[in-house]
């Protein structure tokens, strides 16, 4: 074989796909079984992709075989052998493949076959399950694994550092269990003895301003400090420099610049005692952090695909099976290694699959060399670096290989090749333009915008007004949260969105009901009721009927579906999935951890999606939405320092925050080149996942960016306003009508305070949890909440905070819930407050739908003729509150047909109520 050992770098929509598909025929013909040829990728769909284009392709071989012409074609992908040879061996290659065991799969699913087949020699039953971490379980689980010394050690990490909350360090401990196998004791226990360094800086310091003070009679206002901890906010303008006198403020002062060196060092020493004593207190909460992950796969009898992988990578790493004994288990020996999607392998499936790369790469020259490795990649789509991904794999494998580009485009139009290429050329290392291969203009505009959100729904109208089919258009943005406020926006326009944070099957809107009413029927609590009529757009009515627990989930949900018309397929999927279960509670213990997803044709809508989710995607017409906020230089709170070969990790830095850092910096130069490094590495993270964004389109793409936006993705690609080709030509019109909204305000659908019949809108709702401030989401529960209490109980606040402390205690302190207390206070004695309330009839925290979405109302108050509409706000006042109750008064007004007055209320510092018109 020519190229035995070959590396191809393939950019976007270069064909990799059937690059590897030929790779694998031509070693079919070259006399390798199927069943020695491991062909990996990281999807499912990408697995089952591969597959069918791998039979589709032998099939039309072995069709064709006697077509001469065809024959040449096949010779033409294939390269190495001759088309005499090629009909020769047609029969036997067809033949073969059909009779024998196909090795085209997934990674993680590899990686779970051979854990099957040793399950025993790690401690993990045979018939375990694969899920998601139920991250809120293994909190509970790790808070009571907790022992004095831990328990001390999470109070001081999480309060009285105030450093981070406990989420974040929870967070933090799931972001490094991606790289606990490489993760060694010592990184973390540190020799440094204690010192009096504190002491010894203020000494040097006040050496500095006494100094200052004999030679001015005064004291600098930058030398003005009592502690330490104000002798480092101080110290930050002036201790970056080389010489004291380089200051402005200083330049005349004669100082003692043993004192300026020996606070350098005391301070430099400092950062390292903190950051040790961090580590080690660290490291310890981590270990119990494990201990509740491995106690909570065992009681569940689940593992995670990253638990998978630390399991098979303690199997053939750390226990030393051999490559015989693992052949022997898996029915076959592994000749030939081919692994789609390259850059995306983490550390950890590298190091398991390193020692049957190096098995391969040695027989290399020899004269029977009969095996070979391919893979197939591009490192500006590695993206995944936050879960353990890191593109020098892509470099490091590459050793003794050939290796190949791959520069012709067959997927997006010229225009968007070429903007592509002029974006991308010097800003990302290695660049190499692409060769559009397709005839269509097609068009690309980059637009700046003052309303991000406003712009996008008016370019959504155009398109749709010209014929495009809503499915046809495709919003790609930076984050989950802004998945979801793009969704609301665009849905209470009128527009149909599908939300792609998460196509698990029990986010399906329907299954979704049917979820609740089997929560109803479990625990008859009228809530689950009430979710159930709401979720379908339904007018309550009477379960009685379905009332009987004795029945299987399936038997109890099938007459439920056929009653209320519940028909869609993700519907009828979670039926099917119902028939394993032999109970309502063995059922619902179990929807959690479902991994079925939403049936592809019960999408119908404009799709929003993350870029991370849009990756080896393509999409006819792609709207691209810039962020609204920056993310930090260094989102957690430690990072690597890597060595010589960028994979393995020689020192963990505690990272504090942009000003302790500068000083740091300045102080300690090996901090200095890791933070750096890491900086680095960040930007080239945003620029990659900016390459993905910007290379799926097929026909148009459109890029949104903000205006006087510091926080802009796109800054660091240097876009600008620009068009190319021409919007109405490049479009795929289809026969479908969609209803363009008149105006932003007005509604096509049914808005509702009471279910008045079925909403089809409602086809697809997606969990919306946003993640945020824990203790700002707390005030804003507890707020709501006393107001309820207040109004429909008239609760006293001595009893009011006694619940408060049970409920938020944990995140509030008992000054904040009392200032929530007297916010509240301040509100019902506000003079034109009461008088809205003397108006008619009061409700609190009421739901209500609006265009296929359950909305709620804080306070409405309600007469014959009119509606007064209140929404409490905990922060500062909003251009975008007022936008959102001007909505809720436009819904509102179309529910009750009366007219509606809409009113804020900030209780920010004294608290006011301003009328919205």
């Amino acid at each position: 074989m020519d190229k035995a050992l070959l590396c191809v770098s393939a950019s976007a929509g270069s064909g990799k796909t059937y690059k590897l598909v030929w790779r694998y025929i031509e070693l079919l013909f070259l006399g390798a079984k199927p069943s020695s040829i491991l062909t990996l990728t990281f999807t499912k769909k990408a697995a089952k992709e591969m597959q069918e284009r791998i039979i589709k392709e032998i099939q039309s071989i072995y069709y064709h075989r006697n077509d001469n012409e065809f024959i040449k074609k096949v010779e033409s992908n294939i390269g190495s052998i001759k088309s005499e040879r090629i009909q020769e061996r047609i029969p036997f290659i067809y033949q073969s493949f059909l009779t024998e065991e196909l090795k085209i799969t997934t990674i993680d699913a590899f990686f779970q076959k051979i854990l099957r087949g040793l399950c025993w020699y790690v401690g993990v039953e045979y018939d375990f399950k694969i899920g998601q971490d139920n991250l809120e379980v293994i909190a509970e689980i790790f808070l009571k694994l907790l022992d004095n010394e831990t328990f001390e050690d999470v109070l001081e990490l999480c309060y009285e550092r105030r450093e981070q909350r406990l989420q974040s360090l929870l967070s933090l401990c799931e972001f490094l269990d991606f790289f606990k196998e490489m993760l060694d004791e010592s990184l973390f226990i540190s020799s440094l003895l204690k010192s009096d360094c504190k002491q010894q800086a203020l000494a040097y310091a006040r050496g500095i301003k006494e100094s200052y003070y004999v030679q001015k009679g005064e004291i600098h206002p930058q030398l003005q400090f009592e502690d330490f901890s104000a002798l480092l906010s101080k110290c930050e303008t002036w201790i970056l420099k080389e010489d004291l006198r380089e200051y402005r403020g200083f330049s005349k002062i004669l100082f003692n610049d043993a004192d300026f060196i020996g606070l350098k060092k005391a301070i430099s020493r400092f950062f390292l005692e903190d950051e040790a004593l961090y580590l080690q207190k660290f490291y310890r909460v981590f270990k119990v952090y494990l201990q509740a992950k491995a106690q909570f796969y065992q009681e569940n009898n689940l593992l995670s695909f990253n638990a998978v992988s630390s399991k098979v990578y303690k199997l053939l790493c750390k226990e030393n099976f051999s490559k015989d004994f693992l052949y022997f288990r898996l029915d076959s020996v592994i000749s030939h290694l081919l692994i789609d999607e390259f850059q995306d392998t983490s550390i950890l499936q590298y190091e398991i699959l390193k020692p049957l790369i190096e098995e391969i790469k040695s027989g290399i020259g020899s004269r029977q060399f009969l095996r070979s490795f391919f893979y197939v990649g591009d490192i500006k789509q590695s993206i995944y670096r936050f879960r353990g991904g890191n593109p020098e794999l892509f470099k490091i494998a590459s050793k003794q290989m050939q290796q190949e580009n791959m520069t012709n485009n067959y997927r997006s139009a010229r225009h968007i090749v070429e903007f592509v290429n002029d974006t991308f050329l010097g800003k990302i290392e290695g660049f190499i333009p692409q060769v559009p291969m397709i005839e269509k203009e097609g068009y690309v505009r980059v637009c700046g915008c003052e309303d991000l959100e406003e712009e996008v729904y008016l370019s959504i109208v155009k398109m749709l007004e010209y014929g495009v089919n809503p499915s046809d258009i495709t919003l790609l943005v930076f984050d989950n949260k802004s998945v979801v406020e793009l969704a609301i926006f665009l849905q209470e326009r009128g527009l149909r969105v599908v939300m792609d944070t998460s196509t698990k099957l029990i986010f399906h809107n329907e299954v979704r009901a049917l979820i609740e009413f089997l929560k109803f029927l479990e625990a008859k609590n009228p809530l689950f009721e009430k979710e159930f009529f709401m979720l379908l757009g339904l007018r309550e009515q009477s379960l009685e009927e379905f009332l009987k627990p004795t029945k299987s989930p399936a038997a109890i949900l099938l007459p439920l579906m056929q009653k209320f018309g519940i028909a869609s397929l993700s519907a009828k999927r979670f039926l099917e999935v119902a028939l394993k279960f032999s109970s309502v509670k063995e059922l619902l213990d179990g929807i959690e951890t479902l991994q079925e997803e939403i049936v592809s044709s019960d999408f119908f809508g404009i799709r929003i999606m993350t870029i991370h989710k849009s990756k080896g995607l393509e999409f006819e017409n792609v709207l691209i939405v810039d962020r609204k906020s920056l993310k930090s230089v260094v989102s957690k709170r430690l990072f690597f320092d890597f060595g010589a070969d960028g994979v393995s990790i020689k020192r963990i830095f505690k990272y504090d925050n942009h000003k302790r850092s500068a000083i740091r910096m300045s102080l300690e130069p090996p901090y200095k080149e890791a933070l750096l490094k890491e900086k680095e590495l960040t930007k080239k993270d945003l620029k990659n996942q900016l390459y993905v964004a910007l290379t799926r389109a097929k026909g148009t793409m459109q890029i949104f960016y903000g205006l006087k936006n510091a926080q802009s993705a796109f800054g660091e690609i240097g876009l600008r306003d620009e068009e190319r080709g021409e919007l109405m030509r490049s479009l795929e019109i289809s026969d479908f009508k969609a209803v363009i909204p008149e105006t932003s305000f007005e509604y096509p659908h049914p808005a509702m305070l009471e279910n008045l019949g079925r909403q089809e809108q409602m086809q697809v709702a997606q969990k919306e949890v946003l993640q945020g401030d824990i203790q700002s989401l707390s005030f804003g529960v507890a707020l709501h909440f006393v107001m309820e209490q207040k109004l429909k109980n008239h609760l006293e606040d001595s009893l009011l905070l006694e619940i408060l402390r049970n409920k938020e205690g944990f995140y509030l302190s008992q000054k904040t819930l009392q200032e929530i207390l007297n916010k509240c206070n301040l509100l019902l004695k506000n003079h034109q407050f009461n008088e809205i309330l003397q108006k008619g009839s009061v409700k609190c925290e009421l739901p209500f739908l609006s265009n296929g979405r359950q909305k709620r109302l804080d306070l409405l108050v309600e007469n014959e003729k009119e509606a007064f509409i209140v929404d409490y706000k905990s922060g500062q006042p909003k251009s975008a509150y007022e936008i959102q109750i001007r909505e809720y008064m436009q819904s509102i007004k179309v529910i009750l047909k009366k007219q509606v007055y809409g009113y804020i209320f900030y209780t920010e510092d004294s608290g006011k109520l301003v009328e919205i018109v």
